[in-house]
């Protein structure tokens, strides 16, 4: 199964102004941490989720993108990943 590369996401939205944000959230129970990522100015930010391993480490595998603004269980919509697609296959690890 091929993933999306964290690191390679990063550098990305880094390119395109985006700044990953302090404050993060960790689920241990479901073995996963968001991060999340804004452009000054502007009020749409992207979540990242990332797996952890078994030591609860984060990993380089992305879980799932999101895009929206204001709390994070409302009004949120899902980045559909499709590897047949150059821009995603040229993220994955």
């Amino acid at each position: 199964m091929k993933f999306i590369s964290f690191n390679k996401l990063k550098s990305y939205f880094k390119s395109h102004g985006y700044v990953l944000e302090r404050g993060t959230d960790i689920y241990y129970d479901l073995k996963f941490i968001t991060y999340i990522f804004s452009k000054p100015g502007e009020k749409f930010k992207y979540t990242i989720n990332v797996y952890l391993n078994n030591d609860n480490v984060p990993t380089d595998k992305v879980m799932g993108i999101n895009h929206g603004y204001g709390s994070q269980y409302l009004g949120w919509n899902n980045i559909k990943i499709d590897m047949r697609k150059k821009f995603w296959k040229n993220l994955s690890i």
